[in-house]
């Protein structure tokens, strides 16, 4: 008798997809937001690591990102109403974009956003 195993990947990778869209990006508080040369510059207040405080460092620092015109419109996006998966749509209307490259667009930004600290998403635990 042969027995077939469904892969238990692809029901993880499903359900994580899944979870990820629903979940709900918010902007972190900004110390600052310049508009220069058709960008939209955001600075943000960082606490710095240990060892640059031992070192007579400050405690904290300011750190300066510049947004185009698209990064703009999912940074003000994820104003901790709208969940990824309704972004992802909003942005592929707007730019005429198809949905699954708008997808992939916007997680692959929205998870530089969440690394330069720009952006904390809220999502349930799987």
């Amino acid at each position: 008798m042969i027995l077939k195993r469904t892969p238990k990947t692809t029901l993880d990778l499903n359900t994580r997809r899944n979870a990820a869209l629903e979940a709900v990006p918010r902007k972190r508080p900004t110390v600052r937001k310049e508009e220069r040369e058709g960008k939209l510059y955001v600075t943000v207040e960082y606490e710095r690591p240990r060892w640059q405080r031992v070192l007579g460092a400050d405690l904290t620092c300011e750190r300066s990102f510049g947004l185009d015109a698209y990064g703009r419109m999912v940074y003000e996006l994820c104003n901790g109403r709208w969940s990824v998966g309704k972004i992802v749509q909003r942005f592929s209307e707007q730019t005429h974009v198809s949905k699954p490259e708008s997808e992939v667009a916007v997680t692959q930004f929205l998870r530089t956003l969440i690394t330069k600290g720009l952006v904390v998403v809220e999502m349930e635990k799987l």
